[in-house]
């Protein structure tokens, strides 16, 4: 017997999923790591232009799974466009377009404000006290990292989120009024597999990329004690003749170091990639592992997770694409 896919939402509080199953065409899920939002896609057959538009902002839920091993929640947001589309051949169409992040609350909105030697844990639930969030959960290690001086100067708390992130290593998102800083390329424990024959619809993989590729990586700081600028430079361990040198300096040598350890796990994570369709799997998450078999001898093995997009249709079914990089991870 061939499995059944199953899909529940949920709008402003009203379960949906019975109404909404015979019109739907395809439903959509993305999560990416390094992005602020998920982002959630309805395409609806609004062949009679009877269906009732839902508010800017009301709140969605989504969840995916197979009958018989349950249903696991893969978004909640709110809405942040509704469009119709049509004509003459193709009929009228629906796309209602959902964000992990409310676009029309104060985490969007400029803050004015600045922050002297404090935690980055500190500076992120401050700011988030301002935008509407109520919780700030950050990684131990990043958020005992100590900023001597951050300024906000009309910037968001979703851009002084994902800034930081890109500083000291993180990713950083928002889910509702709850904000996450996670280690990049933490040790997490969720890996899927994809296995062909069994769940592995398609790939396409390059396990080493030319372009991606440095050997070290280096950062100018200021020293103000000696009034001169200096350099650190971090290897990364990639067999190539390139170093990396970001563009902007810091203001002292832990920033730089913080910086250089950012970049060279970036460097690391784009060392080669590419993408796999597996049969619909929810445990398969940002930041966690796929690890293929069956493919081809080159291309099997272990990979970081780097996005992940849960496609439910009236043809294909319920399948996942997975963004890979970071071969040989495990």
């Amino acid at each position: 017997m061939s499995k059944r896919a199953i899909v529940s939402v949920t709008v402003a509080g009203s379960n949906i999923t019975s109404t909404l199953l015979p019109v739907l065409i395809s439903l959509s899920v993305s999560d990416k790591v390094g992005t602020h939002a998920d982002t959630a896609t309805l395409a609806i057959d609004d062949s009679n232009g009877r269906i009732i538009l839902p508010q800017i902002g009301a709140p969605v839920t989504i969840a995916l799974g197979w009958a018989g091993a349950g249903v696991r929640v893969v978004f909640e947001g709110t809405v942040d466009e509704v469009k119709s589309s049509g004509s003459r051949g193709a009929g009228r169409m629906l796309t209602i377009t959902a964000k992990g992040v409310d676009t029309t609350a104060p985490p969007k909105q400029g803050q004015q404000r600045h922050f002297d030697d404090s935690r980055i844990e500190d500076i992120l639930t401050e700011a988030g006290k301002v935008a509407g969030i109520t919780s700030v959960e950050v990684d131990p290690e990043l958020g005992s990292i100590r900023r001597a001086y951050v300024d906000m100067r009309d910037e968001s708390f979703v851009h002084l989120g994902e800034r930081l992130a890109r500083e000291i290593g993180g990713n950083f998102r928002i889910q509702g009024t709850r904000a996450m800083l996670s280690k990049r390329d933490g040790n997490y424990t969720a890996a899927v597999t994809a296995t062909w024959g069994v769940n592995l619809h398609a790939w396409d993989i390059a396990p080493q990329l030319g372009r991606t590729n440095f050997s070290a990586i280096r950062t100018r700081w200021y020293d103000t004690a000696n009034a001169e600028w200096k350099t650190v430079e971090t290897a990364t361990g990639l067999d190539v003749d390139a170093t990396y040198a970001d563009r902007l300096p810091r203001a002292g040598e832990d920033e730089a170091n913080q910086q250089n350890a950012s970049d060279q796990a970036t460097t690391k994570r784009d060392k080669g990639g590419g993408s796999v369709t597996i049969e619909g799997n929810t445990e398969a998450i940002p930041d966690g592992l796929c690890i293929i078999l069956g493919a081809r001898p080159g291309i099997d093995g272990d990979y970081r997770i780097d996005s992940v997009t849960h496609t439910f249709s009236r043809g294909a079914g319920f399948v996942s694409q997975v963004s890979l990089k970071q071969p040989g991870i495990g």
